[in-house]
């Protein structure tokens, strides 16, 4: 029995053949395309990621270089009030101790000049600069800047305590005998004991921060001991 062979037949297995061969080879040159993209936009993210973490460290410390450098701006403008503090509240205490006494349940009054000057004193503020820069301070170091605020919040406390005690200072209508001034004080004496003891603590506090703000302005420490 004869087998034939048909040419065309032949031809076309041949034309299959060669085109699954490109197809695979079409789809071999795709993939490797692909993939080198993929690896190039790969090398471009991580380019672009370190570019981005440079630009972030440079904006970071820029901004620690301004905050150190407005901090030895402060520190230079607020050095004479906060090294004051300790001697300017500290003169308050004695014009307050001789300018009354206490006459059993009631203040008396020795000199109403000096007691209305020092209320008057008092109910101002202590620290004006630091009041001005209050939105600044945190340009300070950690160590200070929150401390600073606190002496503040003292301040405004104190100035509320002296307000309040001007409008409780009135002139008697009757002169009494022995009595040298004819004021009156309509408060209570605790008002007198109160405001005392919160100079004093307030002189202790602005004492200790002196020290740690002039060390901050790198200038020597004061001795405040006369004062606390």
């Amino acid at each position: 029995m004869a087998i034939e062979f048909c040419p065309l037949e032949a031809a076309w297995g041949n034309w299959a053949d060669w085109a699954a061969v490109l197809v695979g080879t079409g789809a071999a040159v795709g993939t490797i395309w692909v993939a080198s993209v993929a690896n190039r936009t790969s090398k471009r993210a991580a380019a672009i990621a370190e570019d981005a973490k440079a630009i972030a460290k440079q904006q970071s410390d820029q901004a620690v270089e301004l905050r150190e450098a407005n901090a030895a701006i402060l520190g230079r403008l607020l050095l004479h009030e906060v090294s004051s503090l300790p001697a300017r509240l500290h003169s308050l205490l004695k014009p307050i101790i001789a300018s009354v006494y206490k006459d059993g349940d009631k203040i008396r009054i020795n000199n109403h000049q000096n007691l209305e000057q020092v209320l008057r004193d008092a109910s101002y503020s202590m620290l004006p600069q630091s009041e001005s820069v209050l939105e600044r301070i945190h340009d300070l170091p950690d160590s200070l800047a929150p401390d600073l605020a606190t002496l503040i919040g003292h301040c405004w406390t104190l100035r509320d305590m002296a307000y309040r005690m001007q409008g409780r200072v009135k002139q008697n209508d009757r002169k009494f005998i022995g009595q040298p001034d004819p004021w009156i004080y309509l408060g209570s004496p605790d008002d007198f004991n109160l405001l005392q003891e919160h100079l004093r603590f307030f002189v202790g506090l602005g004492a200790d921060y002196a020290n740690r703000f002039r060390s901050f302005v790198e200038v020597p420490a004061e001795d405040y001991s006369r004062f606390t």
